[in-house]
């Protein structure tokens, strides 16, 4: 019997397997925003580059520097986040900036090589300042050499080590069962002799 069930979970596990795999190739999680990497991620000694962020109760900044080749995707992937209603444009300078009664609610600044963010995080939305972290996020990714495929192969790790605690809780589970089967059997052979006992009086 054990056998048998040790046989089933094996199954279960390479069907669970297999689904996550379709799944991680299939679709990305909601809270991912896309970006469209140009696979130039090398950077040499020569250049400077930093990636800084402050979060505290009230405000949020951001303050990075990058080489100018990666201006361009940056631009891109801001106007497709953050439309172009709020965005003023000076010289090289792009100006994203939303207020509140003259209050400013966030301001995102791109320049050649340069970005610069400030929330109120008093004033925006809870789900407007989660948007703008994952576009810092993305962003950090992209100017620190993290690729996509990068990315894609920690997210299927995560899910593959989720797998193999619900595949361990199984098998506790049923290791369980299979002790209460063998308990519940030798109780059922007691009472089996007992009868045959009383029978036999």
């Amino acid at each position: 019997m054990r056998t048998l069930v040790y046989f089933f979970l094996s199954i279960l596990i390479g069907i669970l397997n297999t689904h996550a795999q379709e799944e991680s190739d299939s679709k990305k999680t909601n809270n991912d925003i896309s970006f469209s990497w140009d696979g130039d991620l090398s950077f040499s000694g020569n250049e400077n580059m930093y990636f800084s962020t402050s979060d505290s109760d009230d405000t949020y900044k951001v303050r990075a520097k990058f080489p100018d080749r990666k201006t361009t995707k940056i631009r891109a992937y801001l106007k497709e986040e953050l439309g172009q209603r709020n965005m003023k444009v000076s010289g090289t300078k792009e100006l994203w900036k939303m207020e509140y009664s003259g209050d400013t609610g966030y301001e995102v600044k791109v320049d050649d090589g340069s970005l610069r963010i400030f929330v109120d995080k008093e004033l925006v939305s809870s789900s407007l300042f989660n948007k703008l972290k994952m576009i810092t996020k993305n962003i950090k990714n992209y100017t620190s050499g993290k690729s996509e495929e990068k990315h894609e192969e920690e997210k299927k790790k995560r899910e593959e080590e989720r797998l193999e605690r619900e595949a361990e809780q199984l098998m506790r589970e049923a290791e369980r069962k299979i002790r209460e089967a063998e308990r519940l059997q030798r109780e059922a052979v007691r009472l089996q002799r007992e009868a045959e006992q009383k029978k036999n009086r």
